[in-house]
């Protein structure tokens, strides 16, 4: 698969437009595991038992949650 456009920069003369924008970006990166840090969610195998399946779906909610649980 390949990788996905990273976000650019972007600089504006608007302080506050320019903190909106940088925590967007880094909300953007923590999900989808850019961000320096962020451990990549590892696809499944076919044979994957229900408890890994459902291991693997609260690991997706975990990192789509606001508090991270």
């Amino acid at each position: 698969m390949a990788k996905k456009p990273a976000i650019p920069v972007m600089n504006s003369q608007d302080r506050t437009l320019n903190q909106v924008l940088a925590a967007v970006k880094e909300n953007i990166e923590v999900i989808t595991g850019a961000r320096a840090g962020s451990a990549q969610i590892e696809t499944l195998g076919t044979n994957a038992t229900t408890a890994q399946i459902i291991a693997k779906v609260n690991e997706i909610i975990g990192r789509l949650n606001y508090d991270g649980n």
